[in-house]
């Protein structure tokens, strides 16, 4: 099949959206598709077996990581499917696509719109998510079906959406995303307590949690390490340096990929205090390295946390709830292992399995 992928974000820049579009892109190829992905100013041409198109775009300022596109003159080849990733221009291209083309049309709900109007206005939240629901909701009306990676994010679509929604979940690769030995030593943590959170350094992450946590929970041999980047990151830098404890936080900047299974071998406990989670691939990750997550008890990370078994919960924003779990709850091995075994069920190859047979399904019905 020839497949198209229509995304707002691509590389350079990298967040959940992405890493799910070239997790699923890679195994495609693999399996003879061609992949075509069309982005805003991409910085490559080909990228794992796709063929990546640019189009023309310009900055978001209240989010410079992020571009908004505008598809003129953009060449597209005859497809079998559309498939877009994000309901703004590039998805609005996709549906022109489709129809022009006269092929099935379907559209991964990534991301939660109503919990990031913080980008766009500080002020009159209730409103302006009001604005964005309405939006989304005439937008993905449009589409054949809709794909969401949690049965959370699925429950929270309007009935009309949810009724053509079907659950898949970004798979991961878990022969090259698993326990590295020594992975304290390599990054000269020896004898350190880690706790690390690895990921976007962005507002709706909920990072200064974790700071205001590590003031309770941090010890003389533990360190709290926050791995990325992001438009946060200044403001975090500041709360950092207001700490009583601002000496065992460090902040490591971006991770390669390569590089992502040391640093989650290497940690004790995986913290993140994001509520808006539509799938959060960063735990299933760090599960496949073996180490147990503290997340907040929202949206889909409940999903992978077997509280106890592979890690805990916490109740979105209380810090203090999440330095007493540290504290005071016991992380025995066996949370490692069942952590890895929690991220097995959640391949790239059974994922693509379901996300084939949905697109295999949709063309025969347009034969």
């Amino acid at each position: 099949m020839k497949i198209g992928f229509f995304t707002e974000t691509f590389y350079p820049q990298v967040n959940g959206v992405v890493k799910s579009i070239e997790a699923f892109g890679r195994e495609l190829v693999k399996r003879g598709h061609e992949v075509h992905v069309f982005a805003p100013k991409p910085d490559r041409t080909e990228h794992e077996g796709m063929i990546i198109h640019s189009s023309p775009a310009i900055t978001f300022k209240p989010y410079p990581d992020y571009k908004i596109a505008i598809p003129i003159n953009v060449k597209v080849p005859k497809l079998d499917i559309v498939h877009t990733h994000g309901p703004f221009s590039m998805g609005v291209f996709g549906l022109k696509i489709a129809k022009k083309q006269n092929i099935p049309k379907i559209s991964t709900f990534h991301t939660l719109l109503s919990e990031y109007t913080d980008y766009v206005s500080r002020y009159g939240k209730k409103f302006t998510s009001k604005i964005a629901w309405d939006y989304l909701n005439y937008h993905y009306n449009k589409y054949d079906k809709i794909i969401t990676p949690s049965k959370a994010i699925k429950n929270q679509l309007p009935v009309k959406i949810r009724k053509k929604t079907i659950v898949i979940p970004t798979g991961i690769d878990t022969s090259f995303l698993k326990p590295v030995k020594k992975a304290k030593e390599k990054l000269g943590l020896q004898d350190k307590k880690v706790f690390l959170y690895l990921g976007r350094i962005s507002y709706e992450k909920k990072i200064n949690i974790l700071l205001k946590a590590g003031d309770l929970f941090l010890e003389e041999e533990s360190i709290l390490i926050i791995a990325g980047k992001g438009p946060a990151l200044k403001e975090l830098m500041k709360e950092k340096n207001k700490m009583k404890n601002k000496k065992k936080v460090k902040f490591v900047g971006f991770v390669k990929e390569e590089e992502k299974p040391l640093y989650y071998s290497a940690a004790d406990l995986f913290l993140t205090a994001s509520a808006s989670e539509t799938q959060g691939i960063v735990i299933t990750e760090a599960m496949a390295c073996g180490t147990p997550v503290i997340a907040a008890d929202a949206f889909a990370s409940p999903e992978m946390i077997d509280e106890g078994v592979n890690g805990y919960l916490f109740s979105p924003g209380n810090y203090k709830e999440l330095a007493r779990i540290i504290k005071f709850h016991r992380f025995p091995k066996s949370m490692s292992r069942n952590a890895r075994k929690r991220a097995e069920k959640i391949s790239i190859k059974n994922t693509t399995d379901k996300l084939e047979d949905l697109y295999y399904s949709l063309s025969k019905r347009r034969v």
